[in-house]
């Protein structure tokens, strides 16, 4: 497990949120395919079954950007993939296979996911989605940067400031594997750097990040 990196006080506003019970909608926002979807569709099945969302959207891209990026083809090939395994895994793609026949779980693929622009420059049906949703996680090193903007912040910047924009409820889980970074408190930036060793670009930490 990569050590997840200490983040400013305004940022830690996570406890009992954001899965709280009976949500209305959660988007999630994937990044790669295979072994990160799949534990990618378990948290959706937990959200659905085990916490009472009444809905959740997730959001893949129509093709992908990067080679390992996640489609709808591959949303289908995990559910099959689970399906084949049986048991508990089994279980899961029956259920998921289930809520999208009823309209529980959704999978949008819009045409933005591969534009190279960020988030704050969303269309508006993106960012209605977003608006309608109690909760929208964002996951990996992409699109955190796209959500807070691919910009040299200096790296004690809030989270809430740089994603004030959003216009809804934002959780970022990401790898750092690029040089942009927000929300961190400063004496474990200056630790990091001290130690004169790479740190934001090598995928050796981790942050997990939440804006109300």
């Amino acid at each position: 497990m990569l050590p997840v990196l200490p983040v400013l006080p305004t940022t830690r506003r996570t406890a009992g949120w954001p899965v709280a019970r009976g949500v209305a909608r959660i988007c999630l926002v994937a990044d790669n395919a295979g072994s990160e979807l799949l534990p990618d569709l378990v948290l959706i099945d937990h959200l659905l079954h085990a916490r009472g969302t009444g809905e959740v959207v997730l959001h893949v891209k129509p093709l992908p950007y990067y080679v390992s990026d996640a489609t709808p083809a591959d949303v289908l090939a995990c559910l099959r993939r689970m399906s084949a395994a049986g048991g508990e895994a089994g279980e899961v793609a029956g259920r998921l296979r289930a809520a999208l026949g009823s309209g529980r779980l959704l999978v949008r693929a819009h045409a933005f996911s591969c534009a190279p622009l960020p988030y704050r420059e969303m269309p508006v049906g993106m960012r209605e989605d977003f608006a309608s949703a109690s909760l929208t996680i964002m996951k990996g090193d992409l699109n955190y940067r796209r959500l807070v903007g691919d910009r040299a912040w200096p790296h004690t910047t809030p989270f809430a400031e740089a994603t004030a924009y959003f216009p809804g409820p934002v959780a970022a889980l990401r790898t750092l594997k690029s040089e942009v970074a927000v929300g961190l408190d400063g004496d474990v930036v200056k630790a990091l750097e001290a130690t004169g060793r790479p740190w934001l670009t090598t995928g050796a930490h981790g942050l997990i990040q939440a804006r109300p």
